[in-house]
């Protein structure tokens, strides 16, 4: 390893141009690269195709179709239901129709057309029924004015008499239902008639479109399985068809849940570039202020580079931009700026006690190549194992960060070695010396009294930190979870709004929906079990505001559920329109939903749970919860839930690649140990301050375990390096602190600036994520200057002790 270390650093100190052209090269290549970068943040970034929930909400939805999408009309009920707004209104179903991007358009039209076709049919009735009675009472009264011997003209004018008698009686039947006009959309009487009841309130039959005297609802039902940018098109799409209608005096909202996961990404991203640029101004003058060498900007221009080269290369992959790799990009910078970091400051050192910049270059390289090289390979392999997740966006977040440290290191290693040799060749060495012991001096002085202070009071340093491990350990079960996307973002986000005045009006959150499905799911006795399962439920779980199924439309109809051949009967009379909603065509599948009212996603989450723990199925049948509600508990539980396993595979990982490169257990351990102690610390830090799980928040630890093991190796590294010097523990320890703390403060200062930036943030997820990496990276940075070196001291001399006395 030092041969080829002294290789590699000879080759780069003689041809530092082809480096400086080759990064340029590649910088050009990369910039269209991101251009080519699409962002995914509906369920398709957060629930892999092959899980079995997507795999039955596919098949669900080819059946029944997708996610509807509401519109929500506001205004006097009057004007909502004039003559004009109702003609435009037909006019919009009538072209939403004739879009094959809908399957089922519902609407008050609904009610009223079948309001105008039976109030038709029973003006019609009635009529057929008097002329039907008038001429059964003529015959009679010819009959009988035969029998009693008048002729021909008075037969008739008994005739008339007895039609007259019969128009008589039910002639105010036939009033009765011809009061309002004739039946029809235009005849405001009679649409008033339909929207209200005797007691002067909304009609019950028209209660789901008319929730109130203010609002009236559209339903619009899309094809299923559409991608998640065609179903935002086609929700623009009816904006835009509506706003061009020209309702007269009512105002119009379309509700989906594609504009709110639009929403979110529009504002994350917005948010996510001023935040990033505050938080390059904030590493720009913490760099200034404490990495006072010669080009000390230089590691922040490599970590640029770094980060443009990675999501380049993402777009030429088609890795998608998710919500978790917009969050990696400040992780990126945070860790790819150490590699540079440390880098530069070891060629500060070498500059100090070498005869010439090439030299300084040479020995800073062959020191540092493998010491970093382990910290890389042993991220790298952490990282990689966020390929468990079971969620699309935490595994492109993994191979993310893998991509971009790696990069990180190769233009740190290469780039900035070349550009500090091609700017330093030509300076004259005693000042390039001059300027590096000046600017290393007095940080040294005071991580070297640090350093002595650790080492002189490692009992009680490491008694406090064991307490706050196990106070982690013990709360970490407590920390509250949010999963809840809405309570994330931005309170005053226009579609938030918009979404829970919907909520309100309607008085329901949403509907929880199971795939059921049997060889015939019309047998009675599923469809007994379907009505009993939603009377317990509903009885059981307050929560549950509502219930609908086949089982709900064969009662309607029959009263209860009856035997196979009525069954057939009934749905064999139900209007398609209505059957095709819960019921497929084959008969071997059908639609359960359950209108719950609004409930945080971990309370969704375990009343499906519960829910089907108590289905108690008929033979051969199964059930399957399937939904936008169903999708986003499963996918908050697969990222919150994991979150310990990751960690601990992760932290695996890690140990096993740590212990076959140093072939030392001691050296793995020293190195292994301050990740799980931070990760503890980290959970009592964020259980104290109140901050909950959330996507981001979970995914801590890993950012956790990447930093510190990074320290920790860089640290072990420098002390055997200054013990094989022949230096004693103690001393070696020291040293080590004094040279390489300044450059791992730095870091952590850096990071902890630009993370600190994101505490402004306005969307909760963003300013909580902030925090926790904040108080990580402090954490970090504490257990490696403070907590670890006399640990490891003490380590090694009871190891000396004991082979002095063998």
């Amino acid at each position: 390893m030092k041969k080829l270390s002294e290789k590699l650093a000879r080759f780069i100190e003689r041809h530092p141009l082809w480096f400086l052209i080759i990064a340029v090269i590649i910088t050009v290549a990369a910039i269209p690269g991101l251009t080519l970068l699409e962002t995914e943040t509906g369920f398709s970034a957060l629930v892999s195709k092959e899980a079995d929930i997507s795999v039955n909400n596919a098949r669900y939805q080819e059946q029944f179709g997708g996610e509807s999408i509401n519109v929500m009309f506001t205004g006097e009920l009057e004007e909502l239901f004039s003559t004009q707004n109702l003609e435009l209104l037909v006019q919009v179903e009538q072209k939403l129709s004739e879009d094959d991007t809908f399957i089922s358009i519902n609407s008050p039209l609904d009610v009223l057309r079948l309001a105008v076709s039976e109030a038709k049919q029973n003006i019609e009735t009635v009529s057929q029924q008097i002329d039907v009675a008038q001429e059964q009472a003529a015959k009679e009264a010819i009959a009988a004015a035969v029998a009693a011997g008048f002729d021909e003209i008075q037969q008739e004018v008994a005739a008339e008499q007895a039609r007259a008698e019969v128009l008589a009686r039910l002639q105010p039947q036939l009033a009765l239902l011809s009061q309002m006009g004739e039946p029809s959309l235009d005849n405001p009487i009679f649409i008033r008639s339909v929207l209200y009841d005797e007691g002067g309130n909304i009609n019950p039959i028209i209660k789901q479109f008319v929730p109130d005297k203010n609002h009236s609802l559209m339903f619009i039902r899309p094809r299923g399985n559409m991608a998640d940018s065609e179903i935002l098109r086609a929700t623009l799409d009816i904006e835009t068809l509506l706003t061009n209608a020209n309702f007269t005096d009512i105002e119009f909202t379309v509700i989906s849940a594609s504009k709110l996961v639009d929403a979110i990404s529009v504002s994350m991203s917005s948010n996510f570039k001023i935040l990033l640029g505050l938080s390059v101004l904030a590493m720009i003058i913490v760099l200034v202020f404490l990495f006072r060498v010669r080009w000390r900007l230089l590691s922040l221009l490599m970590v640029g580079i770094s980060a443009l080269w990675t999501f380049g290369l993402m777009g030429y992959l088609s890795v998608p931009l998710t919500m978790a790799s917009m969050a990696a990009l400040p992780i990126l910078i945070g860790l790819g700026i150490d590699f540079s970091i440390q880098f530069h400051n070891r060629y500060q050192e070498e500059l100090t006690r070498s005869g010439s910049v090439s030299e300084a270059i040479v020995t800073s390289i062959s020191r540092m190549f493998p010491v970093v090289g382990i910290a890389l390979v042993a991220t790298i392999i952490g990282f990689i194992t966020l390929y468990i997740s079971d969620v699309p966006m935490i595994r492109d977040f993994g191979l993310t960060l893998a991509i971009g440290i790696v990069i990180s290191y190769i233009v740190g290693l290469f780039l900035l070695h070349s550009i500090v040799y091609l700017g330093d060749r030509n300076v004259p060495l005693e000042r390039l010396r001059t300027a590096a012991l000046k600017a290393s001096s007095r940080i040294e002085r005071v991580l070297l009294n640090l350093g002595k202070l650790a080492i002189n009071h490692t009992l009680w340093i490491f008694i406090i930190a064991l307490l706050f491990a196990v106070g982690g350990a013990i709360v970490d079960h407590m920390l509250p979870v949010n999963t809840d996307y809405e309570e994330m973002m931005p309170q005053d986000n226009k579609v938030l709004l918009e979404l829970r005045e919907f909520r309100e009006i309607l008085g329901v959150g949403g509907s929880i929906h199971y795939m059921v499905e049997s060889d015939d799911v019309t047998t009675t006795e599923i469809l007994k079990w379907m009505k009993n399962f939603q009377k317990e439920m509903q009885g059981t779980y307050p929560e549950i505001v509502a219930t609908s199924s086949l089982a709900d439309i064969v009662v309607d109809a029959a009263g209860e559920i009856p035997p196979a051949t009525q069954i057939n009967t009934v749905l064999d009379n139900t209007p398609e329109v209505y059957l095709e909603k819960v019921l497929s065509s084959n008969r071997k599948m059908a639609d359960m939903s359950f209108t719950i009212r609004y409930l945080p996603v971990e309370e969704v989450h375990d009343l499906i749970q519960n829910m089907q723990v108590n289905a108690d199925l008929p033979p051969g049948v199964t059930m399957s919860p399937v939904g936008s509600f169903v999708m986003g508990a499963w996918t908050m539980d697969a990222m919150v839930g994991s979150r310990m396993t990751m960690n601990l595979i992760c932290i695996g990982a890690i140990f096993l690649i740590l212990l076959l490169i140093y072939r030392r257990l001691d050296y793995t351990l020293f190195s292994v140990i301050p990740v799980g102690a931070v990760i503890a610390w980290s959970s009592l830090d964020m259980y104290l301050i109140g901050i909950p799980l959330n996507p981001l928040t979970a995914i801590l630890g890993v950012i956790v375990i990447g930093i510190c093991t990074e320290f920790m190796v860089l640290l072990m590294g420098r002390y055997n390096e200054e013990k094989n010097n022949g230096l004693p523990p103690e001393e070696a320890m020291v040293t080590t602190i004094s040279k390489i703390g300044r450059a791992i403060t730095t870091t952590a200062m850096t990071t902890l600036g630009g993370f600190g930036v994101l505490i402004a943030s306005n969307f909760v997820i963003i300013r909580e994520f902030g925090i926790a990496t904040l108080l990580g990276l402090l954490l970090c940075l504490v257990v490696t200057i403070t907590v670890m070196p006399g640990i490891i001291v003490w380590y090694d001399n009871l190891r000396l002790r004991r082979m002095s006395k063998s």
